[in-house]
């Protein structure tokens, strides 16, 4: 039975229609033989996307950590919608000296000058002395102090106001008293400034190796300059189009840098399959008439290109299951990195065809010397490689036993992974707002910049005595937790103005001071703020701890009074996407796997090679993932990598890089099982399958998966621990996919099932579409 079924899956790969008769065949040769047309396009295109993409890099926010739906979320709208007049966001003027206090005159003379300036600024809405408020707004020490600033705008408003409300800062400063500008937006457009540098010597770093590799794998300059010069346009075609898209919706600063290293690094590999391709097919022509040079282009697109389109549609179906998570954050980062890999699918299939017909074999010039012989006579199958892959085949056993021992230990640390925030403050350390920040986290509690906001409402109803005692009651709870510094309520202003906390004093505060408690009371007096001050950073394990006490806290106190209450702000934003990452994990890990696993059902007619491409690919992603958790997290070799033990592996990343890591390690399994499926349907032989689409396709991923590497291992040197964890990962995950799985596990486990590679039940050949016919 099976053998029948086997032969009828042979026969359908066989009875596909001939490459001549294929859509992607005619496309091709029409645009190697008008390559012109099709290259003006494509210059058109261009000059929009240069000017567009200047719109999207201008328009980047900071970290941003809201998870839709969640009760911080929750807060942040209700104030919004209680508090419409409330000012957007307060920000700080930063004074410290190490020589003076903040009641010597010269200190003073400085802060008043800092008032002065800010109250004339057009963009400011409020600035407060802090001799209003010494309490609150002069350090225990004496040397530091704050000015509040208060802002309206949204985050790229906010953003751009940074700038020049910073430079104010600076010129305030002496040889005695420094001043900085810091808050959330101050830091959010340090760290876009960051990233950008981080990008560019990224970039100065992995161009120049991937380039080295080019030649290396080429041996002609020509050639090596093709992918090189795609892979640019892809990124710049890439930031064209989510610059369209920002005039919609807003981009986390981490998208424009995942954007260019996927962008880099799939431009580059996708392009070397297809000139690797075609420069076997141009050697197979008769001349290199424009003709016969159309022809191979055909051949390479319908065959090399159409894998090259499977496996972009893999990555971005990959991608899709990132959808399961409820973020903005990670939705903009799926649709840019989704992006930057439909645009070199576009690419590859219509603007490199015409640039290698236009080519033809004036692709082989300026050769290398010593390359010159084996671009004459090329011979794969008496390589290096095809020795290597006969020995795995002759002990396929012990071979595919020791790969699979060795990256299942590899993975098991994963079992340890624990997720964390890092803000970035570090990263930003060297600017004024990172300086600042640093200033003021060692002046008073480090939380004092990003407060947890408590939102009590009565739902429209004006608040009462006994919902006022509650607010008190937990209030003052609040307030005796060991890890809060301060903690301002509106029982708790009425108690100190007024001796009480009834619905009289509320009315009677809120007719002689409604300014004053605009932002702690709305004004129909049905919903009111906590604003609570942690003594450590929002992004540490005690203030994370401190969120989930107060949520507890206040469904107790709360609870038969009327009253709703929700606990947003920067540190109830961070527990909430943590906790969204836990949730969607195994959603988003199910999702793609099944997504995969259909697909490639799909393209190779076989029931047995989707489970073992997606075993492979967990094996990688496992290991990938156990190594970053054992140098990041545990600190082995940190060191020695040049990285920081950070405890922690940023929350959100283990979600982006299981993504991507499973769609570009099925990058490498498409290409070679496109060209083993090949072998099978001209010889039905799965040994001679194996070896050959193995040993024909090892130069080229060997060059592709080195390229990967060292685009993905440029972005460690950046300062942004998401970038940094994230190049690491996938840098591994490629390492490994390219050297363990693909030379040890594919061809020994292969060998080990035979013709069963193939299998597929005659129904199910009968039913499923033949997409990947040509």
């Amino acid at each position: 039975m099976m053998t029948e079924t086997l032969r009828r899956t042979r026969r359908g790969g066989g009875g596909r229609r001939p490459l001549e008769e294929g859509r992607l065949y005619r496309w091709a040769v029409w645009a190697a033989l008008n390559p012109v047309k099709v290259m003006l396009v494509w210059l058109l295109l261009l000059a929009a996307a240069v000017v567009s993409a200047g719109y999207f890099t201008s328009h980047l926010t900071g970290n941003t950590n809201s998870v839709i739906g969640s009760d911080s979320e929750k807060a942040n709208q209700l104030i919004a919608d209680e508090f419409p007049d409330t000012p957007s966001e307060t920000d700080f003027v930063v004074l410290h000296s190490a020589t003076l206090t903040a009641q010597d005159p010269a200190f003073r003379a400085v802060v008043g000058a800092a008032v002065d300036r800010y109250r004339q600024d057009p963009d400011v809405l409020g600035a407060t002395s802090p001799y209003d408020a010494p309490d609150r707004l002069i350090a225990p020490a004496g040397r530091t102090a704050l000015i509040p600033i208060t802002l309206d705008g949204d985050d790229k408003q906010l953003q751009e106001q940074a700038g020049p409300l910073g430079a104010s800062a600076e010129k305030l400063g002496t040889d005695q008293i420094e001043v900085y500008f810091t808050g959330a937006s101050p830091l959010a457009a340090a760290a876009v400034e960051q990233g950008n540098e981080d990008l560019s010597m990224a970039e100065t770093i992995g161009f120049p190796a991937a380039a080295i590799v080019l030649l290396l794998a080429f041996g002609s300059l020509v050639a090596a300059a093709i992918p090189l010069l795609l892979g640019i346009v892809a990124v710049l075609a890439a930031f064209g189009a989510l610059g369209i898209a920002a005039h919609f919706t807003s981009f986390d600063v981490f998208v424009q840098t995942a954007v260019s290293m996927v962008g880099i690094a799939l431009g580059i590999d996708y392009t070397l399959f297809i000139v690797t391709r075609f420069r076997e097919e141009l050697a197979k022509a008769a001349d290199d008439s424009r003709q016969e040079r159309a022809r191979a282009v055909g051949r390479t697109v319908a065959t090399a290109g159409q894998a090259v389109l499977f496996s972009g549609v893999t990555v971005v179906v990959s991608l899709a299951g990132l959808w399961l998570v409820r973020s903005a954050k990670v939705y903009s980062m799926a649709v840019g990195m989704s992006t930057a890999v439909l645009v070199m699918m576009l690419i590859a299939v219509t603007l490199l065809p015409a640039l290698l017909g236009l080519l033809g074999g004036r692709i082989n010039r300026l050769a290398l010397p010593w390359a010159r012989r084996s671009l004459a006579h090329p011979d794969p199958e008496h390589s290096v490689w095809a020795k290597a892959i006969a020995v795995v085949m002759r002990r396929p056993v012990l071979i595919a036993a020791l790969g699979t021992v060795l990256l299942g230990g590899l993975s098991i640390p994963v079992f340890h992974l624990r997720y964390g925030v890092d803000l970035g403050a570090g990263a930003v350390a060297e600017s004024p707002a990172g300086k600042g920040y640093t200033v003021v986290s060692e002046a008073f509690a480090p939380g004092v910049l990003t407060p947890i906001t408590v939102v009590v409402s009565a739902g429209g109803t004006k608040l009462n005595d006994p919902q006022l005692d509650a607010v008190a009651r937990f209030s003052d709870q609040a307030a005796g937790n060991r890890e809060v510094a301060d903690v301002v309520s509106i029982t708790r202003v009425l108690d100190a103005q007024a001796q009480g906390h009834t619905t009289a004093h509320l009315d009677a505060a809120v007719q002689t001071a409604g300014a004053a408690l605009a932002g702690v009371v709305s004004r129909d007096a049905d919903t009111t703020v906590i604003t609570i001050r942690p003594r450590h950073g929002a992004d540490t394990d005690e203030t994370a701890d401190l969120v989930r006490e107060l949520r507890t806290e206040a469904t107790g106190a709360f609870a038969g009074t009327g009253l709703t209450a929700h606990v947003g702000g920067g540190p109830a934003e961070i527990v909430d996407i943590t906790d969204e990452s836990s949730r969607a994990m195994p959603l988003v890990i199910g999702a793609v796997l099944a997504a995969s696993w259909v697909l490639l059902l799909i393209a190779f007619r076989s029931l047995v090679l989707p489970f073992e491409a997606i075993f492979m690919n967990l094996l990688t992603s496992g290991a990938a993932f156990g190594m970053a958790v054992l140098v990041f997290q545990e600190g082995h070799a940190a060191g020695l990598l040049g990285v920081e033990r950070t405890g922690f592996i940023q929350v959100i990343l283990p979600l982006f890089a299981f993504a991507l890591v499973f769609g570009l390690s099925m990058d490498y399994q498409v290409f070679m099982l496109s060209r083993m499926r090949e072998e099978w349907d001209r010889t039905g032989d799965n040994r001679a399958a194996v070896r050959l689409g193995l040993t024909r396709t090892a130069k080229v991923i060997s060059a592709a998966a080195a390229i990967m590497v060292v685009v993905f291992a440029s972005f460690m040197f950046t300062r942004i621990l998401e970038i940094k964890q994230m190049g690491f990962m996938l840098a591994l995950a490629v390492l490994i996919d390219a050297t363990i799985v693909r030379l040890l596990l594919v061809p020994s486990l292969m060998q080990l099932l035979g013709r069963g590679n193939w299998w597929l039940p005659g129904w199910l050949d009968r039913v499923l579409p033949r997409a990947g016919q040509h």
